[in-house]
Order: structure tokens, then sequence, then C-alpha cells
């Protein structure tokens, strides 16, 4: 049975360029489209960050107690930028930013603590040959040098089933990952459509022209799905596409929920 049918049907009036990957928990490819390709990741990035910074911290090369001072706030998405009086915070709650509400600034301070080329290099270790970190966030003179975060789906996915099988460091430091990503509260793109009670691991991403999100769908059978958008035209049905795609991952991890909209159901 194809699950993805409806989202690969949808595929035919995206209005952009979309890319998208799914497997089952054993590897096994469920839909593949453009997986290959490099988009602009957008915050999605965030994902390989945190992984690399917790498998450094279960060898102890790093300490998520340590605490950075917060200093210059950056603009876009998160909170920190709206908390003048939050002076220091802790490694693992910058993670914890990055990731819940994709702050900006909380990454920033990752990224000048650990550094890019040590995500770039975990990501080689894992085997994600052509996604890279680039750039910090809302760092608009690298973006005009032509320098721009990109990923792929399938090392994407690749990287969430590293986290599902335990293999970030160990089992308890992939689990930790997972307790994070457990709790992002973007509901707009891949859990669009589901239940209020799903359980997904995820990160998302948006970018003006760029709509992602990427996650490990929990059920009887778990579903690792990635998807990146790009020179879109409408970002409403880009997501709404999203939340297609994130219902068929839904349905194929083996449970039951409600039909999708009915606007959606001619297109789909």
């Amino acid at each position: 049975m194809d699950h993805f049918g409806p989202a690969r049907s949808g595929l035919l009036s995206f209005p952009g360029e979309a890319a998208a990957f799914a497997c089952d928990d054993r590897g096994r490819e469920l839909l593949a489209e453009q997986a290959d390709e490099l988009f602009p990741s957008a915050s999605v990035i965030k994902l390989p960050l945190v992984m690399a910074l917790y498998a450094d911290a279960a060898r102890g090369e790093i300490d998520l107690e340590e605490r950075v001072r917060v200093g210059e706030r950056v603009d876009g998405s998160g909170v920190l930028r709206h908390m003048r009086d939050v002076e220091t915070l802790s490694l693992r709650d910058l993670a914890m930013l990055s990731i819940i509400v994709s702050d900006n600034t909380a990454t920033n301070l990752l990224v000048d603590r650990f550094g890019l080329d040590r995500v770039n290099e975990r990501m080689r270790e894992w085997g994600c040959s052509e996604s890279r970190f680039a750039r910090k966030m809302y760092d608009f003179d690298a973006a005009r040098c032509g320098k721009e975060n990109l990923m792929t789906a399938r090392e994407t996915a690749s990287l969430l089933l590293r986290l599902l099988r335990g293999d970030c460091g160990d089992r308890a430091t992939s689990d930790a990952v997972l307790a994070i990503l457990g709790e992002c509260q973007d509901r707009t793109m891949l859990r669009r459509y589901l239940p209020y009670g799903a359980k997904l691991a995820h990160k998302t991403g948006t970018l003006d022209e760029s709509r992602n999100d990427a996650a490990i769908v929990r059920g009887e059978r778990p579903v690792v799905v990635a998807a990146f958008s790009r020179k879109l035209t409408d970002t409403g049905a880009a997501v709404a596409w999203l939340g297609v795609l994130g219902w068929c991952a839904y349905r194929a991890a083996g449970n039951s929920g409600g039909a999708l909209p009915p606007e959606l159901v001619r297109t789909a």
C-alpha cells in the first residue's frame, strides 16, 4: 500500500520546488522526491548542531552545564531577543531554545562556542557528505558572499534515523536529543493535520521562500520524513502540502486519525 500517494499527487501543483524523503525504522525507502538535491535548510540545520553538541558532550569534550553570556541578540525566531534581563544560559538550555522555539540568538551562541567546523566534521562522520553548515543565523553578510546552510532530504532523514537507532553517541544521548525535538512548538507543517496527541520529534525551518520540516513520526512502525522547499510563490499552499505529507507519514507509521480537510482531498 502506498501511504504517500496523496503527497505525491500534491507535488503536481506544488508552488515551487520541493524535496522529500521518507523511510521506515529499518531505513527502507517509502518516498523519494529530489531526495539528494541540496536545498536551503533554514532552521533545520539546528538539528545537526544540537546532535553534534550532545555527541561531544557524551565523550566528555564539552560540558552542557557550561554557562555562556548571552550578549548581543539577533532578530528572527525565538524569545531571547525579547528577554533583556537574561545574562547567562547553559549550553543545555541554549540547545533547548534553538530547537523548541528555533531561537536564533541561542543558535548563534552555540555556534560561537562549538564551531561550524565541528558540526560539519560530525556530519561527515555520520555520512552526510553533501549537507553543510556555512553561516550563523541572520548573517546577511555571509549570505551575500554565497555562504548558505544546505541540506538534502535523504541526509537529514539519516540523521533522524541515527537518533532513532541510538547512534548519536549512545542510546541515552540520542534519547536526550529526541526529547528536545519532541518539544518543538511549531505545528504549522508536518503536524498540521495530525491529532493534538500525535507523537513527533521534529525540527522546522522557515525562510521567505522556503518551508521545511524533518520528523520522526511515532507509531507502531516509526517513520522518518524530511521535506524541503524553495522558490515558493505560495507559502500557504506549501505548508498545506507539508501537512499532507505529515498525514501520510502518520498513517504509514500505523496510526489512525481524522480525514484530510475537504479542500485538500481534491488535489490529494
